[in-house]
């Protein structure tokens, strides 16, 4: 066989691998039905974190110490999910509220609105989730989830076993 023919091969299966494996992270990720609720202390910020069928919806709100709301911000990605891994792809950015000074919500959006794919580690307990991240800076979050994060975590929840 000449070279170029094993080459248009080998390219041609490392391209159906390649396929497969964000095919199956997509399909993984679409099985998403989960509502997050954290409290991010380093930029004194709360976030709401909802996924449907893959779409996720992020809302980033900080306030004030008198309650008045000072930034907020809705981000919308689709997720795919590889086990523990879960990965964004950004593709909507939006401050819902505009003419405030500049905080450390809006800094952290306006730093992250470079980067398409956000990848977290997510390590669930029960209603409890954290979420490890890298970027901006290593971190980890600590939240409530009520929900399934994909399809895996779906079928190993436990039965509701009603009394008598």
């Amino acid at each position: 066989m000449a070279l170029g023919r094993k080459l248009i091969v080998l390219s041609l299966i490392v391209t159906g691998i390649l396929s497969s494996v964000v095919m199956y992270g997509f399909l993984v990720g679409a099985t998403c039905q989960y509502s997050i609720s954290l409290h991010v202390p380093e930029d004194k910020r709360d976030v709401s974190l909802t996924c449907y069928r893959g779409k996720v919806v992020a809302l980033q709100t900080k306030t004030a110490s008198d309650g008045r709301i000072i930034s907020k911000w809705k981000v919308e990605a689709r997720q795919f999910r590889f086990g523990n891994q879960a990965v964004y792809f950004v593709y909507s950015r939006v401050p819902l509220i505009t003419n405030t000074k500049e905080d450390s919500n809006d800094r952290f959006n306006q730093i992250s609105s470079g980067y398409t794919f956000l990848f977290y580690h997510i390590v669930r307990e029960n209603d409890g989730i954290y979420l490890l991240q890298t970027f901006p800076h290593n971190y980890i979050h600590k939240g409530k989830i009520e929900g399934f994060m994909d399809f895996w975590g779906m079928t190993s929840r436990p039965e509701i076993i009603v009394g008598n």
